[in-house]
């Protein structure tokens, strides 16, 4: 199978809860995350074409920030089995340069 993905996804190191900026609401839990996109779990289910402005909050800081704030579409979404969980996949499609950075040295921090 062809991954069709440019950049390697990371598991994050800690349990990060993923919001929306806008409501304040935790969509999920970050999954893993690339350059590009990035994967919750979570109990909301979300059609594909959503666009959305996250959130995602750091217990330690990176670069200075405590806040990574970026805009994403919702690629996909499929239910966890016997479960009402979804996962469900994102592309990043607006991000500032320093939050860019800030995911790229997050990920590196992640083994």
């Amino acid at each position: 199978m062809h991954n069709k993905r440019d950049s390697i996804r990371k598991r994050p190191g800690e349990r990060i809860a993923i919001c929306d900026a806008n409501t304040g609401q935790t969509l999920g839990y970050l999954a893993n995350i690339s350059m590009d996109g990035l994967m919750l779990v979570g109990s909301i289910s979300t059609a594909p074409g959503t666009l959305f402005q996250l959130q995602m909050p750091l217990t330690t800081p990176v670069n200075g920030t405590n806040n990574i704030e970026f805009g994403v579409e919702s690629l996909w979404c499929q239910r966890v089995k016997e479960t009402c969980s979804y996962w469900t996949g994102f592309q990043i499609i607006d991000i500032s340069d320093s939050a860019s950075k800030t995911i790229e040295a997050l990920i590196s921090s992640w083994h």
